[in-house]
């Protein structure tokens, strides 16, 4: 399978989903927001070829007993993916094997990453003085 293939196969995936958008980044992968969480789609050939789908909920926090705790109770809740901290910021990321790569499988990634990320990331930025990628939405 070649990799420009497989990345056109996603981005088709995605204009789908998303009503015709789908723009890359500098690094190659597509941007998506979900209330507070700054989400991205990538794909990636190393070590086995996959979709990954990552969020930042929440950054300037700084890493802690406590919030290793509550990473951890995070984690146990998830059915697939999971979350962590790296260099201050908590990411939430799932990934989908390449032969399992379909529509749906894309959609309900997105789906999940992206909630569990804006789920987490308001309530642990207020818990460790951090913040989210994006306000929220008033009303919202």
């Amino acid at each position: 399978m070649k990799y420009e293939w497989f990345k056109a196969y996603v981005e088709s995936l995605l204009r789908d989903m998303w009503g015709g958008e789908a723009h890359t980044d500098d690094d190659g992968d597509w941007p998506f927001r979900q209330g507070t969480a700054a989400c991205w789609v990538a794909v990636r050939p190393h070590p086995r070829w996959r979709v990954e789908v990552f969020a930042h909920a929440a950054s300037d926090v700084k890493q802690s007993a406590r919030l290793l705790r509550e990473l951890n109770e995070a984690n146990s809740n998830l059915v697939d993916g999971r979350v962590y901290w790296r260099g201050g910021v908590v990411v939430v990321e799932t990934s989908v094997e390449a032969d399992q790569v379909d529509a749906r499988s894309l959609l309900k990634a997105c789906m999940a990453v992206g909630s569990a990320a804006d789920d987490l990331g308001g309530l642990l930025a207020a818990m460790f003085d951090g913040s989210t990628p994006f306000p929220a939405e008033v009303g919202a």
